[in-house]
């Protein structure tokens, strides 16, 4: 049970994190990769209805967070299963830090925008099979 758990945060993860990229990609053609953390941040306090304070917090993480994916994305020596665990890596490492600055209810919008997400992504793999 426990290999079952882990088997499915490692493809929530990996999902979320390949949903991020495609919103990243998307993000940086049209605004640049200032626009990309200001997008993902603008998203975030309208589905969050964060303070300001907690964007002046979020913004160096998301920032951090961003530079991170790239660089996953751009390293051509990685296959297309070690970039999913880099960039569960990268999730790990950021969703606390995330987690830290949200209120209590914000944490669980949060938590249900991840699995609206997650069900919306295996909604469309099953459309494609």
């Amino acid at each position: 049970m426990r290999a079952s758990r882990k088997m499915w945060a490692v493809a929530l993860a990996a999902v979320l994190m390949g949903g991020c990229l495609a919103a990243l990609a998307q993000d940086k053609m049209a605004m640049g990769d200032e626009g990309d953390v200001a997008a993902r941040l603008q998203k975030l306090g309208k589905d969050l209805n964060l303070t300001d304070d907690q964007k002046t917090k979020l913004k160096p993480i998301l920032q951090s967070q961003a530079d991170d994916w790239k660089a996953v994305h751009n390293d051509s020596s990685l296959t297309p299963a070690q970039k999913r665990m880099k960039m569960k890596e990268i999730h790990d490492k950021y969703a606390p830090q995330i987690n830290e600055i949200l209120t209590p209810d914000q944490q669980a919008k949060w938590k249900q925008m991840k699995q609206e997400a997650w069900e919306k992504h295996k909604e469309g793999m099953s459309k494609q099979q």
